[in-house]
């Protein structure tokens, strides 16, 4: 008598559980947007700072993000 309750219990549970899981609850892996290479969510600040030297104007390139000169040297404004 035990052992018949125990297997209807068991059949009982086992065919009520698989409904329960909602539909959204798949193990299949999707790749982001944001995962795929080549695309950077933030972008470089940069712009040009300028200085007179013996009188001619000159600029040189400045990133605004890392606080540093990207250009090695200053060109001159034609």
């Amino acid at each position: 008598m035990k052992k018949k309750l125990f297997l209807t219990a068991l059949f009982l549970n086992l065919s009520v559980v698989p409904s329960i899981i909602p539909p959204y609850c798949t193990f299949t892996t999707k790749v982001l947007a944001s995962e795929v290479p080549g695309i950077q969510p933030y972008t470089e600040e940069t712009g040009y700072k300028y200085k007179v030297i013996n009188g001619k104007l000159h600029k040189r390139l400045w990133s605004f993000k890392y606080n540093k000169w990207l250009e090695p040297k200053w060109t001159l404004v034609e």
